[in-house]
């Protein structure tokens, strides 16, 4: 049983789930999302679905940044540690992945990724911290680490899935630049925007699954000339 309709939720329509799993791929995506109407959404669908689906490995897509003590938290993280909370209490089969920017096709979309492509390609001018960095996956290896983890891990895990290279958001764009060949309009503003992840675990998983994913420095650049071609 997948829950959503958008990128998510279609790139796990692919995969080949047992009936005995439940992804929720409905949340609140943005960041910047401070309408508590949208919140209240989430948390009344995500009780609903708990409640109706208990008998079934529970997924569920929240943020890297909750594990970064150090970070300040908005509106958009209390309320994701909020609904982290709830599928404890409702859920005894969940497995929580907590993901950084994830990109996938490049479309008109509200993430990072997608932003600063489409303001380079439609000469947009925007403006960028300069001591910003984020982590990134692709959308398709948070199906290959998802599935993995249903199928080799036992239940009730919070566990960060990234390429655990940390990108200076100003190399992103360097990193567009290069492929599209195409100067961005940009302003650099003095401020900073960080947090650092342990990433042991994920690496070690990776290793001894032998799944198909190349992290590291290279992964933004190889992964975004594929859908560029």
């Amino acid at each position: 049983m997948i829950i959503g309709n958008g990128q998510l939720a279609k790139v796990f329509a692919k995969s080949q789930l047992n009936d005995d799993v439940c992804i929720f791929a409905s949340g609140v995506s943005n960041s910047s999302c401070t309408d508590e109407k949208q919140f209240e959404r989430e948390r009344n669908l995500l009780i609903d679905t708990l409640k109706s689906n208990c008998d079934k490995k529970f997924v569920y897509f929240s943020s890297c940044a909750l594990s970064a003590s150090e970070y300040p938290k908005n509106d958009y993280y209390r309320h994701k540690a909020n609904m982290e909370d709830i599928i404890k209490e409702y859920s005894n089969n969940y497995y929580i992945f907590r993901i950084p920017q994830l990109f996938g096709d490049l479309i008109l979309h509200k993430t990072l990724i997608n932003f600063i492509y489409k303001s380079i390609e439609h000469e947009h001018i925007f403006y960028i911290y300069d001591e910003a960095y984020r982590y990134v996956i692709e959308i398709n290896d948070v199906r290959k680490l998802v599935e993995a983890y249903l199928t080799y891990h036992d239940s009730c895990i919070t566990v960060d899935i990234a390429n655990p290279y940390r990108y200076k958001v100003l190399d992103i764009v360097q990193i567009f630049e290069k492929l599209l060949n195409k100067k961005a309009n940009y302003e650099v503003v003095q401020k900073e925007d960080k947090y650092l992840l342990d990433m042991t675990n994920v690496k070690d998983f990776i290793i001894e699954q032998k799944l198909d994913i190349k992290f590291g420095e290279k992964y933004l650049i190889d992964k975004l000339r594929e859908k560029l071609k």
